[in-house]
């Protein structure tokens, strides 16, 4: 089921083997990649959403996130330019707290919310360094041992109307048995 029109996706084994093998977190990840996503002349490139259903460990602390998602993008990197000794030095992470959760699917508990800014290489289509503008959030559910995270992810400002759409995916993440 499309949560809006246009939006294709992929699951993913957590560590991704492919590209990311030592991210410290285990579990399975869903992404929903926007309308035009790949193609660098598009008003909604490289614009996606993603969940993390994680193991309990580890929590997920602002520390624990700015590594993995550090390790994330530059594995990611890496692997599609095909270049294993990429200088990704120059490659950051800048997360910080919000006070305010914003829209939150129903039945989550424990929300910490979190902007954050990543630096890198965008190995798919400009191959150029890229600032992407990111919206987190963790939650639990009632008796399950489960850490999630949902990441919007867009080179956007988080001002602009696809943040809305994105949000709205958020808000209706339901996790079935």
């Amino acid at each position: 089921e499309k949560p809006a029109p246009g939006w294709s996706g992929e699951r993913i084994a957590l560590p991704p083997k492919g590209f990311a093998p030592d991210l410290g977190l285990t579990g399975i990840e869903e992404i929903l990649f926007a309308p035009g996503m790949f193609k660098a002349d598009q008003k909604n490139f490289f614009t996606y959403v993603f969940l993390f259903a994680l193991e309990p460990k580890p929590r997920l602390t602002p520390k624990v996130l700015s590594k993995e998602l550090l390790t994330y993008y530059k594995g990611l990197s890496k692997a599609r330019m095909g270049n294993p000794k990429l200088d990704t030095s120059k490659f950051t992470v800048n997360l910080e707290s919000l006070k305010e959760n914003g829209v939150t699917p129903k039945g989550v508990q424990d929300v910490k919310s979190y902007r954050a800014e990543v630096y890198w290489l965008e190995p798919f289509a400009t191959k150029k360094m890229q600032t992407l503008h990111f919206e987190l959030q963790t939650w639990k559910y009632k008796g399950s041992p489960n850490n999630y995270l949902f990441v919007c992810a867009s080179p956007q400002k988080p001002g602009a109307p696809i943040w809305e759409t994105m949000r709205g995916i958020r808000a209706k993440v339901a996790i079935k048995d």
